[in-house]
């Protein structure tokens, strides 16, 4: 006697066909900066872009449709900041893997923004201003302010 497929079984096989004609890679952006990234294929050329803010992931996600000749993976991540100076490059990545930005190699850092005329950063508000210690410290116990039986019996 034969039975139907269940629903969920065809649901599981429909999700596992369409993965095999979808690739993905999951960057997490784990640096403190704006980081732009480009996934390229394994001969090269360019599978897509796209941007992520600090402490923030994305999912690339390519469809190809036929059949290639040639493999796609491993991928190669390329991270750069915002001046388009290289952050970080991620090599040898499989299909379905995660990355973060700091286990690239590079010199993981992106320089600040330009500064403004009175040097602060365009985005970074100035510090509060705070009122200068007094100039002279009392150094003799018994002229500073307090209670002046102090200290063991």
């Amino acid at each position: 006697m034969r039975t139907k497929p269940s629903k969920s079984f065809k649901f599981l096989l429909l999700f596992a066909l369409s993965t095999l004609s979808a690739a993905s890679v999951r960057i997490m952006n784990d640096s403190p900066y704006l980081l732009h990234a480009e996934i390229l294929a394994a001969d090269g050329t360019s599978k897509g872009k796209l941007s992520i803010a600090p402490q923030q992931q994305s999912i690339w996600q390519d469809s190809y449709s036929g059949n290639t000749v040639w493999s796609q993976t491993p991928y190669t991540v390329v991270l750069t900041c915002k001046n388009g100076k290289v952050f970080g490059v991620i090599s040898g990545i499989q299909q379905g893997a995660t990355v973060t930005a700091l286990s690239a190699t590079g010199d993981l850092f992106c320089e600040p923004d330009k500064k403004g005329q009175d040097g602060q950063d365009a985005t970074t508000p100035p510090p509060p201003q705070r009122e200068p210690p007094p100039k002279e410290w009392p150094a003799d116990p018994s002229q500073s302010p307090g209670d002046p039986i102090w200290g063991p019996p």
